[in-house]
């Protein structure tokens, strides 16, 4: 769970940042510490020296021996040579190893005595004509760095838990209105989807919050939908089933075989009406689950509207209805398939509200980079105040009484998922144009 939550993931940047520059710090201590110890150790090699310049041979012999002179540990001693002017020994105390004399080099020197590092001074007693060297075994040395260094570390270490534990309390607070958050979600019931609202929300998290509530208000208007159109299906399903139901009753009880047939007849006819009616709200309710245009391609909407004038030629010279198109060849791109449907329930439309002996005109026409596609009869036409509600689902005209009210439904649905626009209007009859924007065509 570590590596996938937040807080993890602060942590661990949180400690990847400050732990190289907690170590480069402890480490910059640690080589000022070892500096400072050298300072220390040859600081106190030259007070040494410094004393035992005053004395004579003697005196250097009592004191270099003396415990007075332990520096660091009293179970060992300073080492002191001295040598006259030509380099001949005059003097080695008790804990010094042999060491040749040396007149020329640096005045402080780690030297290999006896199998032993050496931190050695060499100074030049002028006035007493002495070459005097001061010497302390170097591990004394290192014992006092790694007592220090525990003492140094002994803090830094701790520092680091205390830095840890820091961190993750302050991660923990910066993330207390994201976990607010988390519990105010997961504490809502499921059909609860008003929009989320959560004091001290840091900004970073304000897109966040804006799209989970966007999303809220679009699933809120979609199940609303949903439930508006399932109440709207049942009650447009309810009265052909009912129809049907007493069609079927009536040729049942029937003894007449004329009267029988026409009961069963009808009853045949509702069930034809509701199975459209059925298809259509499949239909629809696909479409509703679209968001984009599925199968897009480029295609010739001339040859597309020709091939369902054809479709529904022997439907229109049924009611003596002349069909006629008007266009030159226009490419189009989009879903051919869901194009093909939508013409086909404008043709629909129109051959069924055109008057017998009427005239139905399929025409596409380009102006200003805009392709329209246009489907005209020549019936009564739509009250100008009903024209804008002409699409939305259910809703039928007065004077119509066949139809579900679905079909320009799935026109506009279609054009909506094609980024174009639905236009009614009455020109001697109702007019429905399909107009597509620049980018979907192509001359």
């Amino acid at each position: 769970m570590m590596g996938r939550s937040l807080r993890g993931r602060l942590i661990r940047l949180l400690l990847g940042v400050l732990a190289p520059v907690w170590l480069l710090l402890a480490v910059a201590s640690y080589l000022y510490m070892l500096q400072e110890v050298d300072e220390l150790f040859d600081h106190q090699l030259e007070q040494v020296a410094a004393t035992l310049f005053s004395l004579d041979m003697g005196q250097i012999q009592a004191a270099v021996d003396a415990p007075g002179l332990h520096a660091f540990n009293d179970d060992d001693a300073f080492a002191a040579w001295a040598w006259d002017l030509q380099g001949r020994p005059v003097f080695r105390s008790q804990a010094a190893p042999a060491l040749a004399f040396r007149q020329s080099g640096e005045r402080l020197q780690t030297l290999e005595i006896g199998g032993q590092r050496w931190r050695v001074l060499w100074v030049k007693e002028p006035l007493r004509d002495r070459w005097l060297a001061v010497a302390r075994p170097w591990y004394e040395r290192d014992e006092l760095a790694a007592g220090l260094a525990v003492g140094l570390g002994s803090p830094w270490l701790l520092s680091l838990m205390v830095m840890v534990v820091l961190i993750w309390m302050a991660v923990g607070r910066g993330l207390a209105p994201l976990e607010d958050l988390s519990r105010q979600i997961a504490a809502r019931r499921p059909e609860d989807l008003s929009p989320v609202l959560a004091s001290a929300i840091p900004d970073e998290a304000q897109p966040l919050m804006a799209e989970i509530n966007l999303l809220m208000t679009r699933l809120q208007a979609a199940l609303e939908n949903e439930r508006r159109f399932t109440a709207d299906a049942s009650h447009e399903l309810r009265t052909p089933l009912a129809a049907i139901r007493a069609q079927l009753e009536v040729a049942m009880a029937e003894p007449v075989a004329a009267a029988r047939q026409h009961a069963l007849a009808q009853a045949l006819a509702g069930v034809s009406r509701a199975t459209r009616l059925t298809e259509q709200l499949l239909l629809l309710a696909r479409l509703d689950h679209l968001a984009a245009v599925p199968d897009a391609g480029v295609f010739d909407l001339l040859l597309l509207a020709r091939e369902e004038l054809a479709d529904c030629a022997c439907q229109a010279m049924g009611r003596g209805i002349e069909l006629s198109l008007d266009g030159e060849s226009s490419m189009l791109f989009g879903s051919a398939s869901l194009l093909r449907l939508a013409v086909r329930n404008l043709l629909d439309n129109a051959v069924n509200h055109a008057p017998s002996g009427g005239h139905v005109a399929v025409s596409l026409a380009t102006m200003a980079g805009r392709l329209s596609l246009s489907v005209q009869d020549n019936g009564p036409g739509v009250p100008d105040a009903a024209l804008a509600r002409l699409g939305e689902r259910f809703y039928r005209l007065d004077s119509v009484l066949q139809g579900s009210g679905l079909g320009l439904s799935i026109v506009r649905r279609v054009v909506a998922l094609h980024g174009a626009e639905l236009d009614f209007s009455n020109r001697g009859g109702l007019c429905v144009s399909l107009v597509f924007p620049v980018s979907a065509s192509t001359a």
